[in-house]
């Protein structure tokens, strides 16, 4: 009997038992496509809940240096071989926008790789296991999803099935490659602007961060997950994990602008 013909239960319960508990693993490790230094994707949430209010529940994957810890990489500028153009990323004074708090997940997950704490998690595998669990599935929680090979991503969601986010600032570099699009949302800016990326890339959907709900570029809507919008629980009504929007051109939907804390 091919993998093909076994049921997702199946196939989960063929996987070794130590990848099967795993709830964090290495996905893929290799050169960066900014300057070649040793990268790596890790995983997390494959069992565990999220605390996190606006994604809900989802896998987590983060973008890493293989050797270098992350608040030493945004010191030294290391982080450009995992963010590259990011305008998030430290400006001349040392000021930093991007809203990770690195002392936290990206540096604890740092900590357990460099003590070999992790297993190595096929695409595939993960695959197989966020479709079992029927968990979603969030690029580049930390880094950029861009800098690891499209056909990561590519297995991951074509094996799983399952809602995911993703965001890329990296579609006017030379070396991006543009199938990230079919996954990834286009994160736009005041450099990175959308006449660029029509110019480059036809058709892609993107995201933007805004000031107000009005005015808003043509065909785009406001992002569907509002803080002030609960349930009796205290939940919020609209998760990524329940929504789903932001997937690149492989969901047919409008563009999506937030206001940054909505």
């Amino acid at each position: 009997m091919t993998t093909a013909t076994l049921t997702i239960k199946e196939q989960f319960l063929a996987l070794p038992s130590n990848i099967r508990n795993a709830s964090s693993g290495i996905i893929w490790q290799g050169p960066s496509p900014v300057n070649g230094a040793k990268i790596m994707g890790i995983i997390s949430g494959l069992k565990t809940k999220s605390d996190n209010d606006k994604t809900g529940t989802m896998a987590q994957i983060d973008i890493l240096l293989a050797d270098s810890h992350p608040m030493e990489a945004i010191r030294n500028g290391s982080d450009e071989a995992i963010c590259g153009n990011c305008p998030l990323r430290p400006d001349k004074t040392g000021t930093r926008i991007c809203y990770v708090n690195l002392g936290f997940a990206p540096s604890s997950k740092f900590r357990a790789m460099v003590k070999g704490s992790y297993e190595f998690i096929t695409p595939e595998q993960v695959g197989i296991i966020l479709a079992y669990r029927q968990r979603g599935v969030r690029f580049g929680s930390y880094g950029d999803p861009a800098m690891l090979p499209y056909e990561v991503a590519s297995t991951i969601l074509t094996v799983s099935g399952v809602r995911h986010t993703s965001y890329t600032h990296q579609w006017m570099e030379e070396w991006f490659d543009a199938r990230h699009l079919d996954y990834s949302m286009a994160s736009v800016d005041t450099v990175n602007t959308v006449e660029k990326l029509n110019a480059i890339h036809p058709g892609a959907r993107f995201y933007t961060l805004v000031d107000a709900y009005n005015n808003l570029p043509a065909n785009t809507i406001a992002c569907p997950s509002k803080s002030d919008q609960r349930n009796a629980s205290g939940t919020r009504k609209v998760t990524c994990a329940s929504c789903g929007l932001c997937a690149g051109t492989g969901r047919k939907a409008k563009n999506i602008a937030i206001i940054e804390g909505a």
